[in-house]
């Protein structure tokens, strides 16, 4: 996979950040927002002089054609998608175990796609249950005289969960996975952050079901404040 950056900054600005991060991939010094406004990227709320023609950030995802197969837009410019959150959810890379926590007769694994993140960003976790041999849970839209899984989270911007499929009887056994995106809040310091939840389930075997039980989970991070360091004076628009 190759990364290409576009922005309206021009080639110094460009040079200056890429060398202060150490960054190497391509970029596009789009300065008179041809290829925003080609794209339809330009955010139009911006009426600041020297911002206008700055694009509303996002990604795109072209095949080896250049044609696009994906885009990812927030409406809010201060929430992104990140990269790894892309990764994770739409090209099955695994998300870095983050926990551990132990129900009676379930070990639940957390996980995200990033353990270092920022404000703002879009971050996806990973919930993943281990059951005895023997065991099973339902997964939802099971009949309604069965107690499906359900997770819970606390505090935090987030999609629906991303359940595997199921059997024909609707039930989960072994190990499966569940999956969803979270969106941090857009200011953030430089501390330890915890997303705190719930995983709740029905264990049965063939023969009987025991009762429901819920498991507090947790996703702890490591916040770090934004980069709100400026290019120099000289190479600013005016």
């Amino acid at each position: 996979m190759n990364v290409l950056a576009v922005s309206y900054d021009s080639e110094p600005v460009w040079r200056h950040f890429f060398a202060r991060k150490k960054l190497d991939y391509p970029f596009l010094a789009d300065t008179e927002s041809k290829v925003i406004d080609a794209f339809g990227l330009r955010n139009k709320a911006v009426n600041i002089d020297f911002m206008k023609g700055i694009p509303n950030p996002g990604v795109f995802l072209l095949d080896a054609q250049g044609r696009v197969t994906a885009k990812y837009f927030e409406e809010d410019y201060r929430e992104r998608f990140t990269i790894s959150s892309v990764l994770t959810g739409r090209f099955g890379q695994k998300a870095a175990p983050l926990g551990e926590f132990t129900g009676k007769r379930i070990k639940v694994t957390t996980g995200a796609s990033a353990s270092v993140v920022r404000g703002g960003q879009r971050i996806r976790l990973t919930l993943e249950g281990a059951l005895a041999k023997g065991l099973h849970v339902y997964a939802p839209g099971a009949p309604e005289e069965f107690i499906p899984v359900a997770w819970t989270l606390e505090g935090v911007k987030a999609t629906e969960p991303v359940w595997p499929k199921a059997d024909k009887k609707s039930q989960y056994s072994g190990v499966f996975s569940a999956a969803r995106d979270i969106t941090l809040p857009p200011q953030l310091k430089d501390e330890t952050l915890v997303v705190k939840g719930t995983f709740r389930y029905q264990s049965c075997t063939n023969r009987i079901c025991y009762p429901p039980e819920t498991v507090p989970v947790e996703w702890k991070f490591v916040s770090e404040s934004h980069d709100r360091e400026r290019a120099p004076v000289e190479l600013r628009r005016k």
